[in-house]
C-alpha cells in the first residue's frame, strides 16, 4: 500500500501499431514493465498490441518510452496511442493476457530475417541442445513472411504446422519470457525439419543433417557448385576464389558477364572484400541481410570472374543457419539467385530440382515448405554520405509498408516490366510484394500471378481500382487489362515516369507542394508517343496533374531493341542526330561494316529508328563513343562499365561550366579522345557535365514553378557517381533535393508510385481529368 506521502498512481491504456506480432513485443512489454514497477497487462489484437499499465507518473512515462525505443529488432513501431483510464487498487505484478479478435482488421506481416546474435551463439555452443542445428530460430530472427499460409501469424497457419513441437520447445514457446516466446517456426533437432544433401535425385544417395553440411562443404572445396535451399529459395553457391569454379557457374547459368554476389563467412572477411563504412557495416549484419554493394578492397581476392569490368562488388552475410554452418569465417562464396537466367527464383523442391539440374552439381534441401518466394535484397554502399541506396527491396524489407500521407480504399498497382514489383493497398498503406523479376518470361508472370492473389489473400482485400503502365505491350498492362475487364474493376494506367515521380514523393510524403523531379532511366512509354527517358516533370500540389516541363534532347536507336543490346549503335545514332563528327571514334572501329552499313542506312531512310531522349541510353552510346562497352549481355551493363571507368580517374579538374548541354558535351568528348585524352577523365568529365546540366535544369524549372523541391527518380540515379554530383551541385545552389531511401529508384519502386496515384484518384476523382491544356499530362482512367 503506498503511504499517504507516496506518489499517486497514474494508469494508462496504449494502443502500439505497426509490425508488433510474431517479433515478440509482448515478452519485451513484460520485461520493460518489471524494470520500472510497472503492473498491468498486454495482449495481441489483429492489428496492434494492447497495454493497460499502471505506476507513478515518472515511472510510467520511462515504461512507455522504453517500450518504443528498446523495441525488439524485427518490430517497426508506427505508432503508440495513449489515453488515461481509473487505476486499479491493489493490483500487484504484469502480465501477458490472451488474444483477442477483431473482425476484419488485419495484423501487418513481418519480414524474413537472418540470424540474430543470441541464436548464432547457441548455434556455435557445443552445451547448447540445438549446437549446429541448421533450423534453430527465435521471436528475434529466422523465416517469417516466406512461411506464411495465412493472418494471423500462428503456427498452424504456417508450412510448420507439419512438424509438431517437441516438450522442450512447446515449454519455450508457452513461456513469456522466454526468447521463444511465440515464435512459430520455433524447433530442434527432436522435432524440426531435417537437412538433405544429394547429388541426385535417388534418395539412396543423400546425407541428412551434419553429414549433410560436410559433404556440401566437400564439394565446394573441390571446385563444385551447390544449390543451397534458404529462407525464400535457391542460391546457387561455389567458391568465389576459385576463378575456374566461378567460369564453370557463368558458362552453366549462361551468364556470361552480370556480377555475382558472394557471402562472406564473417563481417571481418566481408571487410577485407569491401570498403566497409560503418552505415553499410551495420546493414551488411541487420536482420535484413542485403547484399551490399561496395568499392572492392585493395586486399580483395576474389576470382577476376565474379565482377568483370567493375570496381564494385556486392558481399553478405549469412541469411540462415544454413549458411553460417556451411561457410567458415575465412570462406567466401559465390552466392547468386538459383535460377535459370531471365526466371524467377526456385523456391519449389521438386522444380529447383528439374531447373537447375544442368547448373549444380548437388542440392541442400529441407523439408520445410516455402510458402511465398523471396528473394535477397540490395543495397548500394555511398560512403559520401553514408547512406544506403536500395536496389532491390526484398527479404527483409518487404512486405513491411510504406505509409501513405494519404490513401483511399483498395489499390492494386502491377508495376512494370523490369525488376517487376506490386504494391497493394489499404488503410493508408502500401504493401509492396518482394522482387519478382522481369516479366518477359512465362515463368515470370506465372510468378506474378501467385505473389498478387498470395498478397490479396493475406489482407483479405480485394482491389477497388488497378493500375498500370501505360505501356500496352508490358505483360502487367496486359494482365492488368484482362482482370479488369473479367473483375468489372477500373483500371488506371499512369505514365511510367510520372510514376517514378510519385513514388519520390510518396515514399517523402512530400504531396501537398510543387516539386520538380528528374526522372532518368533507360526507357519509358512516352505520351507523345516516343521513347521517354531524360525527363524533368513538374508536379502540382495535387500530384496527379504534371507537365514535362523539360527532356534531354531526342535521338534514334537504329532497330529499337537491337541498339540497347549494341550500344555501338546508340553511339552512331547520337552523333549523326546531333551533328558531331564521328571520324576515328571506336564505337566505329567496334561496328561491324555490313552491320555498320545497314545503321547508316536506317538513319537515312528513317526506317525502324524509334526516337528516344532516354539518358540511360545517351550513357550507353558514351561508353562506345569512349570504347569502354559496345555490346552489353546484362541490363545496364555499359553504364555501370562507363562509371567504373570515371571513378578510375584520380584526380579533379573535369567540372562542367553551368551553361554545358548534353550536346556540347558529347562534342567536346569525341575532340578530346582524338587528341589522345585518358578515357577515364573523359568518363569522368561526362558524368559531371550531365550533373551540372541536370541540376542547373531542376533549378531553373523549380524557380519558374515557385517550387521549393526537386529530385531524382527513375534507374539512372542507381548510378552513385552521376547523384552525387548532382546533390553536391543543387546543395551549394541552396535546393533541396530529394532521392530515394526506402524504395528503389528504378523499376521496383514503380508500384508505389501507381499506388499512390490510385488512392489519390479515389479521394479526388476530379483530377484524373484534367484537361492537357498548357501541356499538362493528366492521368487517365478507363
Amino acid at each position: 500500500m503506498l503511504s499517504p506521502t507516496s506518489p499517486s498512481l497514474e494508469r494508462h491504456a496504449l494502443t502500439v501499431r505497426g509490425v508488433v506480432q510474431g517479433v515478440g513485443f509482448r515478452p519485451h512489454v513484460a520485461r520493460v514493465a518489471a524494470a520500472y514497477g510497472v503492473t498491468g497487462w498486454c495482449g495481441n489484437d489483429d492489428e496492434s498490441v494492447f497495454i493497460e499499465a499502471q505506476a507513478t507518473r515518472g515511472a510510467l512515462g520511462a515504461f512507455i518510452a522504453a517500450v518504443r525505443a528498446d523495441a525488439p529488432a524485427l518490430a517497426v513501431v508506427d505508432d503508440v496511442e495513449v489515453r488515461a483510464v481509473a487505476t486499479i487498487p491493489d493490483e500487484s505484478g504484469f502480465r501477458i493476457v490472451p488474444s483477442r479478435r477483431a473482425e476484419g482488421a488485419r495484423t501487418l506481416i513481418p519480414a524474413d530475417a537472418g540470424l540474430c546474435d543470441d541464436c548464432r551463439r547457441e548455434l556455435h555452443d557445443p552445451t547448447d541442445r540445438r549446437y549446429r542445428y541448421p533450423f534453430i530460430t527465435c521471436t528475434n530472427c529466422g523465416p517469417r513472411l516466406s512461411i506464411i499460409r495465412d493472418l494471423p501469424y500462428d503456427r498452424p497457419l504456417t508450412t510448420m504446422s507439419v512438424f509438431p513441437m517437441c516438450d522442450a520447445c512447446r515449454a519455450e514457446y508457452d513461456d513469456p519470457l522466454d526468447r521463444r516466446f511465440h515464435a512459430q517456426p520455433i524447433s530442434c533437432w527432436e522435432c524440426g525439419p531435417t537437412l538433405r544433401y544429394d547429388e541426385d535425385a535417388e534418395p539412396d544417395a543423400a546425407a541428412t543433417g551434419l553429414d549433410a553440411i560436410d559433404a556440401a562443404r566437400e564439394l565446394v572445396r573441390s571446385g563444385g557448385i551447390l544449390a543451397v535451399k534458404g529462407l525464400g529459395g535457391y542460391t546457387l553457391m561455389c567458391d568465389a576464389r576459385d576463378e575456374h569454379a566461378v567460369s564453370r557457374l557463368r558458362e552453366r547459368k549462361h551468364r556470361p558477364d552480370k556480377p555475382f554476389a558472394v557471402m562472406a563467412g564473417s563481417v571481418a572477411l566481408a571487410a577485407q572484400l569491401i570498403d566497409l563504412d560503418p552505415r553499410a557495416g551495420r546493414e551488411l549484419a541487420g536482420p535484413a541481410r542485403p547484399i551490399v554493394i561496395a568499392g572492392q578492397a585493395a586486399a580483395s581476392d576474389l576470382a577476376p570472374s565474379v565482377a568483370p569490368g567493375l570496381d564494385r562488388v556486392g558481399v553478405m552475410l549469412a541469411s540462415a543457419a544454413v549458411h553460417e554452418l556451411l561457410l567458415g569465417d575465412g570462406d567466401v562464396w559465390v552466392a547468386t539467385s538459383g535460377n535459370v537466367s531471365g526466371d524467377p527464383l526456385f523456391f519449389d523442391d521438386d522444380e529447383a530440382r528439374a531447373g537447375l539440374a544442368g547448373i549444380a552439381d548437388a542440392f541442400v534441401s529441407n523439408d520445410r515448405r516455402i510458402h511465398v518466394p523471396v528473394e535477397d535484397s540490395v543495397v548500394l554502399a555511398d560512403p559520401d554520405r553514408d547512406e544506403l541506396v536500395p536496389l532491390r527491396r526484398s527479404r527483409g524489407y518487404a512486405p513491411l509498408p510504406v505509409r501513405l500521407a494519404s490513401g483511399a480504399g483498395a489499390v492494386l498497382a502491377v508495376g512494370g516490366e523490369l525488376k517487376s514489383t506490386f504494391a497493394l493497398t489499404r488503410d493508408g498503406m502500401a504493401f509492396l510484394s518482394p522482387h519478382i523479376g522481369d516479366m518477359g518470361s512465362l515463368a515470370c508472370q506465372r510468378a506474378f500471378e501467385r505473389s498478387v492473389a498470395q498478397l490479396a489473400a493475406l489482407h483479405r482485400r480485394e482491389p477497388d481500382l488497378l493500375v498500370a503502365d501505360r505501356h500496352p505491350d508490358y505483360a502487367t498492362t496486359r494482365w492488368a487489362e484482362r482482370h479488369a475487364e473479367a473483375r468489372g474493376i477500373p483500371l488506371l494506367q499512369v505514365q511510367h515516369h510520372h510514376a517514378h515521380a510519385l513514388s519520390l514523393v510518396a515514399e517523402h510524403q512530400a504531396g501537398g507542394e510543387p516539386v520538380v523531379v528528374a526522372t532518368f532511366d533507360g526507357t519509358g512509354f512516352g505520351d507523345d508517343g516516343t521513347s521517354w527517358g531524360g525527363e524533368f516533370l513538374a508536379l502540382d500540389a495535387r500530384p496527379l496533374r504534371w507537365e514535362r516541363a523539360a527532356h534531354l534532347r531526342p535521338f534514334r536507336l537504329p532497330g529499337g531493341d537491337s541498339a540497347t543490346r549494341n550500344p555501338w549503335k546508340t553511339a552512331v545514332a547520337v552523333l549523326a542526330d546531333w551533328g558531331i563528327d564521328d571520324t576515328g571514334l571506336p564505337c566505329l572501329d567496334a561496328a561491324p561494316p555490313a552491320e555498320l552499313a545497314v545503321v547508316r542506312s536506317q538513319l537515312a531512310a528513317g526506317i525502324a529508328c524509334p526516337t528516344t531522349s532516354s539518358v540511360g541510353r545517351l550513357f550507353d552510346a558514351v561508353a562506345s563513343l569512349l570504347g569502354v562497352r559496345h555490346r552489353v549481355t546484362y541490363e545496364a551493363q555499359a553504364a555501370m562499365e562507363l562509371e567504373a571507368a570515371a571513378s578510375a580517374c584520380r584526380h579533379g579538374g573535369h567540372g562542367a561550366a553551368p551553361d554545358v548541354t548534353p550536346e556540347t558535351l558529347v562534342r567536346e568528348l569525341a575532340d578530346r579522345l582524338r587528341a589522345g585524352d585518358a578515357v577515364a577523365c573523359l568518363a569522368r568529365r561526362f558524368h559531371d557535365g550531365i550533373a551540372m546540366w541536370t541540376a542547373q535544369t531542376l533549378a531553373h524549372v523549380a524557380a519558374a514553378r515557385g517550387a521549393r523541391l526537386v529530385g531524382l527518380s527513375g534507374g539512372t540515379w542507381q548510378n552513385l557517381a552521376l547523384r552525387t554530383a548532382v546533390r553536391a551541385t543543387l546543395t551549394a545552389l541552396q535546393v533541396p533535393v530529394l532521392v530515394h531511401e526506402r524504395v528503389p529508384a528504378g523499376d521496383g519502386g514503380l508500384s508505389l508510385g501507381q499506388a499512390w496515384a490510385g488512392t489519390l484518384l479515389l479521394e479526388r476523382g476530379e483530377d484524373a481529368h484534367v484537361s492537357r491544356d498548357s501541356g499538362s499530362h493528366p492521368a487517365t482512367v478507363g
